[in-house]
């Protein structure tokens, strides 16, 4: 069954521009594996994001610049996770497998991070972060009105309604997503980590 995006549409990328896709970078795509071919085919429907919340242009080549690591395993380039401050500086990137899968190449790890089953699934997941990222200042504001004129003391225990709104908001969106792509959230996975901080209220 395929992958039916939830925040992924053709213009989730129109305030930011999309990637530009390398015809250098493409010339092989003929002997590439199926699933890489089909990952190309979604980058060139809905485009890779020029900047999102936690994707930046590779400062190292195009997307689907293929990558080959010591040990002999083959990726494609996607993107960076962190805006490039230094061009001499390595970054995690993210790559896709030759079974289509999204993983995060982080040269402190001794192998690759999981990120999503598909390209499509990972474009899911960055819009869905752009949209949580959009609105959850919309719960800075909420007050409870219980607590008003209570001293500090008393407030210890107490659970501050707007932490507890944002934490609500981002947590339907992960259990939202987990639903479309159930291995993206296993533990240690890239996502998994993510919306761990979320759950901690720490970004």
């Amino acid at each position: 069954m395929g992958y039916t995006p939830r925040w992924l549409t053709a213009s989730s990328w129109e305030e930011d521009g999309i990637l530009e896709l390398d015809a250098d970078a493409l010339s092989g795509w003929g002997s590439w594996p199926r699933a890489v071919r089909e990952a190309l085919d979604t980058a060139q429907r809905y485009g890779l994001p020029q900047e999102a919340a936690m994707f930046y242009p590779s400062a190292h080549g195009a997307p689907f610049t293929v990558v080959d690591d010591p040990s002999g395993n083959r990726y494609w380039r996607l993107g960076q996770h962190d805006a490039q401050l230094n061009p001499g500086y390595y970054v995690s990137e993210y790559v896709l497998d030759s079974d289509g899968r999204v993983l995060l190449l982080d040269p402190s790890l001794p192998k690759p991070r999981f990120v999503n089953s598909s390209l499509i699934a990972f474009l899911d997941a960055l819009a869905a972060w752009d949209y949580r990222c959009e609105h959850v200042d919309d719960f800075d504001d909420l007050d409870d009105d219980e607590d008003e004129g209570e001293d500090e003391g008393d407030d210890e225990d107490a659970t501050d309604p707007s932490e507890a709104a944002r934490i609500a908001f981002g947590l339907e969106i992960r259990d939202r997503l987990r639903e479309l792509d159930p291995p993206a959230f296993e533990m240690d996975t890239w996502w998994d980590r993510v919306y761990e901080e979320v759950e901690l209220d720490a970004i």
